[in-house]
């Protein structure tokens, strides 16, 4: 499984790293990496750069602007192939 964040490291980017951080250890999967993505260039190959955060599981994009509620991420994780313990 690929995690990416697409941001600059703004407020709403940490959080949302952090979040995920905290789903996927509640998921018995903390192991899983997450990469910070800040290059504009690559960000802007997954969506418009006003738009951030963006949340890129898999190669999808999943999320923009907006951060999603802990049972949102929690369930495109486990449907994105996470299996839970």
């Amino acid at each position: 499984m690929k995690i990416k964040i697409l941001g600059t490291g703004c407020y709403n980017c940490i959080k949302l790293e952090t979040l995920i951080h905290d789903v996927l250890t509640e998921l018995n999967k903390s192991d899983i990496p997450i990469i910070r993505i800040d290059d504009e260039h690559i960000i802007r190959k997954y969506m418009p750069i006003d738009q951030l955060p963006g949340l890129v599981i898999n190669e999808t994009l999943v999320c923009t602007l907006d951060l999603p509620d802990r049972d949102t991420l929690k369930a495109w994780l486990q449907n994105s192939g996470i299996e839970s313990a």
